[in-house]
């Protein structure tokens, strides 16, 4: 990838995240879904920043964002099932 695009990326989300309150951006992988303009075919755009990220690392931290996505979806469901049983002993 063009390390400017990375670079311009990078500073687009830090300024985001910073506006926001969530703190300095050290690194980052983002994967975006993108629509081909003429054809309309559907694709995964895989960018991290540092753009000389190690493999691993951005492994790792994909592996780290779907944990986190499970656990917050099984607490989801979780706290929905226990309001199902809450009014079930009623």
């Amino acid at each position: 990838m063009n390390q400017q695009l990375t670079d311009d990326i990078h500073q687009a989300v830090a300024g985001v995240l910073r506006a926001h309150g969530a703190g300095l951006l050290s690194r980052a992988v983002l994967v975006l879904e993108v629509v081909e303009e003429e054809t309309g075919e559907l694709g995964l755009y895989l960018a991290t920043s540092p753009v000389d990220m190690p493999v691993w690392d951005r492994a790792g931290m994909l592996r780290y964002a779907d944990l986190d996505l499970a656990g917050q979806i099984t607490a989801c469901r979780l706290g929905d099932d226990a309001g199902e049983d809450e009014e079930e002993n009623e």
